[in-house]
């Protein structure tokens, strides 16, 4: 018999179906995967999301670990990246690109 999910994992469910069902996260998503890191303005310009968006966006990104921010290049601009999940993630974007096109 197969044990329950934890309400922590259904939560961590929720969100990424969340985040992989909105347009804002798969731009940004595809945009970091595609270029690697950029910071707020450059993902701002390229994508052309409202900054309001964008901001809820990265922070929910980074939360849930699927993006990380990182300060140290100049310590006055926020690099967002995906390191952690470059593979496992590609593969997901890929295959979702891949559907939309048979769609």
């Amino acid at each position: 018999m197969k044990k329950q999910l934890s309400e922590k994992q259904l939560i961590s469910l929720y969100r990424g179906f969340y985040i992989f069902g909105d347009t804002a996260s798969l731009k940004i998503l595809y945009e970091l995967e595609r270029f690697g890191e950029k910071n707020f303005s450059e993902l701002r310009d390229e994508l052309e999301i409202n900054p309001a968006t964008l901001t809820k966006k990265l922070k929910l990104l980074v939360e849930t670990g699927i993006i990380t921010a990182d300060r140290s290049h100049d310590h006055l601009r926020v690099y967002y990246s995906i390191h952690n999940h470059a593979k496992p993630l590609k593969r997901f974007l890929d295959s979702l690109e891949r559907l939309a096109g048979e769609l």
